[in-house]
């Protein structure tokens, strides 16, 4: 049976990997941003609310707790998300779209995903 303790840090590398993405082209365009400013830009709704699936998943491992045994609807509910990401959410669309030009985000995508078929 698959860990939270093993798969939070897994999704927190995929969360990691996809911000950086973000953030380089944000600031290809804008210039530098400090850590406030990127921050703002990525809680707004409308222009990165593809995230949010993402998000929700991290809180629900992390309200699961290190001690025990993530549940199989919380596993299902990764696997549904992101083994495969579909195409035809906006979260798969944009995630996909990353994972073309992120080597890391692919890297741990494989990871993860490697967790969750266990």
């Amino acid at each position: 049976m698959v860990a939270p303790a093993d798969v939070l840090p897994a999704l927190l590398s995929v969360h990691k990997a996809a911000l950086a993405v973000e953030r380089r082209g944000l600031e290809r365009v804008h210039g530098r941003l400090s850590a406030a400013e990127f921050l703002q830009i990525v809680s707004d709704p409308l222009r990165y609310g593809w995230l949010r699936p993402l998000n929700e998943l991290i809180l629900a491992f992390e309200e699961d707790g290190e001690e025990r045994e993530p549940d199989d609807e919380l596993l299902g509910r990764a696997r549904e998300l992101l083994a495969p990401p579909k195409e035809k959410t906006p979260f798969g669309r944009r995630y996909l779209s990353l994972m073309q030009r992120e080597p890391a985000l692919v890297l741990a995508h494989r990871d993860l995903v490697k967790l969750l078929r266990s």
